[in-house]
């Protein structure tokens, strides 16, 4: 790759790039401040985001509602953001009751601010700049061992290097049937899950898996063309996807010892719906199963593997995939007891595991105590501070108790995304391993799956489909769950065969054709728990992203982000080419705050960067009718005062429109709807002012 100069105004036009690491340096410029604190009484300091190169802050007040602060650079900020000493700041949406509280944390940062946050460790098309002195060679390493191409290059080695492991002393059969479980596996993710966004937050926040990949050097060489940001985010977690039965095998060979049992697990969660369901999409819950269960299998190896060069190997290196694991999610701190837990599980499905290697399990668990209390935490805290009082209050057990035994709302009772006969599998596994005596290995895969559905009860959302994303962490503990139920009925199934009358001759292989056939058929079964994803922010993902070509490059757009809920043209916009981030058009926003309090048409402010545009409107200006103008504004409103008032005083060509049934998704969006029966979005472009409006 071509370097270029380390100074701004010599990267060719490039725009600057917030590097990993930087959290501090931000949380810096918002002290005495912390996040959680209550700035104005009802307004709390919320969370902060990075999204490539903006910094972007949220403060929330009563009943959710959110007020949003950005901070970039300042050759590349709006013109209507406020120059302070090193960064443009822009309000994007303070609703009413906020005001105080926007004004209190921008005077902070505006006096924290001394000017040096773009002069270290920034990246222009790929290089670091700044006057940090830093040696070539160093930062080509630090750069390139972050690159998420090389992670997951280097992930998917090491999953192959545990297999072919694990596989030693099994019947080759096993081997071929690994195979094609992996193989079927991602043909079935690559043609049946749905591309789209499923995460709330979808224009706001970039998922780690993706975020390195688009931000690394290894792309722009690989890829030296434009690659957008949405589809990397969206194949990064495929990606993963695709190595997720792998990760299951090991995992469950080290977990439950056991070839067939492994096998029968990978095929599982090769075929199961709720993990092929969200395997194409934003849902960071998928590279947590598949890096989770590496992190796993990696500790299993440490403590407990005989090959030393192996397990020494595993020692070295399973603090690096862990704090990745934290790093994805934050609340995946929950893994952590987990961690500690496996050294406990001394039974396998039908035998003793090998013995605890004592001065390597206490090396490990070092560890993870220090990867877990230096980084885990502080991030944790740092992202979901108020999730964590919420998730430690009496009502989330409450909670957990009705999603329980709730038939839809837990998506491992609900047969529209968990096939019923896998979930009496998990149930007769866990009959099994009691009458066997391995209580152990039952009480750890019983805690970690109520453990894990517990926790998460912090937030139940409306939508079935919105809480089976959250169910995901109930997969691998259901799986293999339902993997020792089905060995414990192929055994029964071989005693009883000279016993039962049905199941002489031919009806044995019939019957286990049948079970083998039942699982291969799950994702046509209840394609329905799949593919269905026609919701209104699902279906606006879709339109949105379409529109790349009906919008010129370098053409403006008009948009309502509604309140905090971020700007969608522009992330669909965002793409990386020669290592340089940058955006297909300029996108002029109108946040919440633009409408009256009162929702009263004629009181209306728009911002001053839109108002001159539809004053003097340029050679080419599209205005964008989504979703947002649906859903932030009184109920019984059609749209929201703002899209009503640019739509009254433009004059418009409709350029592509697409209708569909209201189907709400994410409870955020939802206020607003009322009793809307069809969601419109429409992208018009902007001919000129109306002629009445002309001269006033």
């Amino acid at each position: 790759m071509l370097l270029i100069s380390l100074a701004p105004r010599m990267a060719a036009g490039a725009r600057p790039v917030i590097g990993p690491d930087r959290e501090r340096e931000i949380l810096s410029l918002l002290e005495p401040h912390a996040l959680g604190d209550e700035l104005t009484p009802g307004w709390t300091l919320h969370s902060f985001s990075i999204d490539v190169s903006v910094v972007e802050l949220w403060i929330v007040g009563p009943d959710q509602v959110y007020a949003e602060i950005t901070l970039e650079h300042p050759d590349y900020a709006a013109a209507d953001a406020r120059q302070l000493e090193g960064f443009a700041l822009r309000v994007v949406s303070s609703p009413p009751g906020s005001e105080g509280a926007v004004a209190e944390l921008v005077a902070t940062i505006e006096g924290n601010d001394d000017g040096s946050f773009w002069g270290r460790k920034v990246l222009y098309a790929g290089v670091e700049g700044g006057p940090s002195g830093e040696h070539p060679l160093v930062f080509a390493l630090r750069r390139w061992s972050r690159d998420g191409l090389v992670l997951l290059g280097v992930l998917t080695v090491a999953l192959l290097v545990l297999t072919a492991h694990a596989l030693r002393g099994a019947e080759a059969w096993m081997k071929w049937s690994l195979l094609a479980v992996v193989l079927l596996g991602a043909a079935l993710r690559v043609s049946l899950a749905p591309e789209v966004a499923l995460a709330p937050w979808s224009y706001t926040r970039a998922l780690l898996s993706g975020r390195l990949i688009y931000e690394g050097p290894l792309l722009g060489v690989v890829h030296p063309g434009p690659v957008w940001m949405s589809e990397t985010i969206l194949d990064s977690t495929l990606a993963l996807a695709l190595l997720a039965p792998l990760a299951i095998y090991v995992h469950a060979r080290y977990l439950l010892g056991d070839h067939r049992v492994a096998l029968i697990a990978a095929g599982v969660l090769a075929f199961l719906p709720l993990h092929l369901r969200f395997s194409h999409s934003d849902v960071a819950f998928i590279p947590s199963i598949t890096l989770s269960s590496f992190v796993i299998t990696l500790v299993h190896v440490a403590m407990r593997e005989p090959k030393q060069w192996l397990a020494w190997s595993a020692v070295v290196v399973v603090g690096f995939p862990l704090a990745l694991v934290y790093l994805v999610r934050p609340l995946n701190i929950l893994y952590f007891p987990l961690l500690i837990g496996t050294m406990f599980v001394n039974a396998g499905v039908h035998g003793d595991k090998p013995p605890i290697h004592r001065w390597r399990a206490g090396l490990v668990c070092l560890v993870l105590t220090l990867v877990t209390v230096l980084g885990g935490i502080p991030w944790l805290l740092l992202s979901y501070e108020d999730k964590v009082v919420e998730g430690l209050q009496l009502r989330t057990l409450l909670r957990a108790a009705r999603v329980m035994f709730h038939p839809s709302m837990n998506a491992l009772l609900n047969p529209v995304f968990t096939p019923p006969g896998l979930t009496l599998l998990a149930v007769f596994g866990a009959v099994d391993l009691r009458r066997r005596g391995r209580r152990g290995l039952l009480i750890f895969l019983v805690l970690w799956l109520l453990g894990f559905l517990v926790t998460h009860a912090y937030f139940v959302p409306m939508s079935p489909y919105m809480q089976a994303r959250y169910h995901l962490h109930l997969v691998v503990p259901f799986v293999f769950l339902a993997a020792c139920g089905a060995e414990a009925a192929l055994r029964w199934l071989a005693r009883e065969r000279e016993r039962r009358s049905w199941l002489a001759g031919r009806r044995y292989p019939a019957a286990l054709g049948a079970l083998v056939i039942y699982v291969l058929a799950s994702p046509l079964i209840h394609l329905h728990g799949v593919r269905y994803a026609d919701f209104n922010e699902a279906q606006e993902w879709r339109f949105v992203h379409s529109l790349r070509e009906e919008i010129p490059a370098e053409c403006s757009v008009i948009e309502y982000i509604g309140g905090g809920a971020s700007s969608r043209i522009e992330r669909v916009g965002a793409f990386v080419e020669g290592g340089a981030a940058t955006t297909r058009w300029r996108v002029l926003t109108i946040p919440l705050e633009s409408t009256d309090a009162n929702f009263e048409l004629r009181e209306v402010e728009l911002p001053e960067e839109v108002r001159a545009a539809i004053e003097d409107p340029p050679d080419c200006l599209y205005w964008y009718e989504g979703l947002l103008c649906a859903a932030f504004k009184p109920p019984e409103f059609g749209k929201a005062p703002a899209c009503a008032a640019v739509e009254r005083e433009l004059e418009l060509e409709l350029v592509v429109e697409a209708s569909s049934m209201s189907v709400p998704y994410d409870y955020k969006l939802e206020k607003g709807l009322g009793d809307l029966d069809h969601i419109d979005l429409r992208l018009f472009r902007v001919r000129g002012r109306r002629a009445t409006d002309r001269g006033r």
